[in-house]
């Protein structure tokens, strides 16, 4: 019998995480029964504010032996009890046993839980008319992420290597030697990615919470991804990996809509013209952008950098493509920007002074009129429009590495542009 389990919503700030649980739990249960594939880590709609940390879960498959299926339950809900941190108030399981195949309708139910708000009473009842028996622990939140992973049709993906820590260290910082992770950073790239940020010499697969987790490798090449992990050096000891199967850059949770459709919660792919000059509130940069159906606020965010200066240079007019996840900032329905292509420019002109008819020196202002300080030649005040370069080029624009979702295609990928140049 082939089995499929679903877990979500068991992370919680004090430690304990979604991914963690899965490798355990695919560890043990691989004892018991025959995996198929790798455990797969699923990310879901990024823009859900209630989401716990990357908005993951985990699915696995097993061909198990009709009399060990109760066995295998049992240790799913066993590991579970001991592990989640039901203290959290944001720690609300669910757990999804699927047997022999998916059936279509939770397919659509996987892809709108990576492209819009779905509520627990949405996910029981999906789960219920396809004959799908699942457990929730408190509030239950988690069986939305927990069946989306079960059902996700996992046609592109990439890998994520995920070492863990020993309970001991949960908590304090990671220490692993920084040159060595550029070093291997050098040597895999682009089929590992996002490991640093050379601009800041910074590391990235460090993340700075309280979890389980060491270090986290992403790639497209299974086979670098684990040379990479190989390469780096640990001052801390390391109790065990797992490589998961992933949707992570895939941009898989962008979906096409006129801006009139967009909800809160979406992430969606538009495209419209500038219709107001970008102004900024701290050090967020914003401009609005509509099309036939509608008009919408954009926003580039501090955390994104030197991205912002790109945004800085739109102009009224200019058509677009604009991609990135819908939210309420000020009480305004606003899309924050992972990527933008310039469709199209309009003309950017500058107002000179001009060159005096004379001897062709550049006119000085005074006052109301201009006078050439060479021949001394006057003329009434005017300025001349002069068409400048525009400062964009026809290309994808996205943010830097430590600003990007888990789910969006780095550039450097192949397909990194497809999902954008569709639209």
């Amino acid at each position: 019998m082939r089995l499929h389990i679903g877990i979500d919503d068991t992370d919680s700030p004090n430690g304990m995480c979604t991914t963690y649980l899965g490798a355990i739990l695919y560890r043990e249960l691989s004892r018991i029964a025959e995996p198929i594939d790798l455990p797969r880590l699923i990310r879901l709609n990024p823009n859900i504010p209630y989401k716990t940390r990357g908005n993951g879960a985990v699915a696995m498959t097993f061909e198990v032996d009709e009399d060990l299926i109760t066995e295998v339950k049992n240790t799913v809900h066993f590991y579970v009890d001991r592990l989640a941190d039901f203290e959290h108030e944001n720690t609300n399981p669910g757990v999804v046993f699927v047997e022999g195949e998916i059936p279509k309708e939770l397919v659509e139910f996987a892809m709108k839980a990576l492209h819009e708000h779905i509520t627990i009473e949405e996910a029981e009842k999906a789960a219920r008319n396809a004959g799908v028996e699942y457990f929730k622990f408190k509030v239950g939140r988690g069986i939305i992420g927990a069946l989306a992973a079960v059902a996700y049709p996992l046609e592109r993906f990439s890998y994520e290597l995920l070492a863990y820590r020993e309970p001991d260290n949960w908590g304090t910082p990671r220490r692993v030697d920084k040159e060595s992770v550029f070093l291997a950073d050098s040597w895999s790239y682009p089929f590992t990615y996002d490991n640093v940020d050379p601009y800041k010499r910074s590391v990235l697969i460090t993340p700075h919470g309280k979890d389980p987790v060491l270090v986290g490798i992403r790639g497209i090449d299974r086979g670098k991804v684990l040379q990479t992990f190989e390469m780096v050096r640990f001052e801390e000891p390391v109790t065990f990996y797992q490589l998961y199967k992933t949707n992570q850059n895939t941009d898989d949770h962008l979906t096409y809509k006129k801006i009139g459709e967009l909800k809160l919660y979406d992430s969606a792919v538009v495209r419209g013209t500038v219709v107001k000059p970008y102004w900024e509130r701290g050090r967020h940069v914003f401009f609005e952008l509509e099309d036939e159906t509608g008009r919408i606020r954009i926003a580039a965010f501090e955390p994104t950098k030197k991205f912002r200066n790109y945004v800085r240079k739109l102009l009224p007019g200019d058509e677009i493509i604009a991609a990135g996840g819908v939210k309420e900032h000020e009480g305004v329905l606003t899309l924050n920007l992972e990527k933008f292509y310039p469709v199209k420019l309009v003309p950017k002109f500058e107002y000179r002074k001009p060159k005096c008819p004379r001897c062709g020196v550049t006119m000085k202002s005074k006052g109301n009129y201009l006078k050439c300080k060479h021949c001394g030649y006057k003329m009434p005040k005017k300025l001349i429009p002069v068409e400048v370069p525009r400062e964009l080029e026809r290309k994808i624009y996205e943010v830097p590495p430590d600003a990007r979702k888990h789910l969006s295609r780095p550039l450097v990928l192949p397909g990194g542009e497809e999902r954008i140049l569709e639209c």
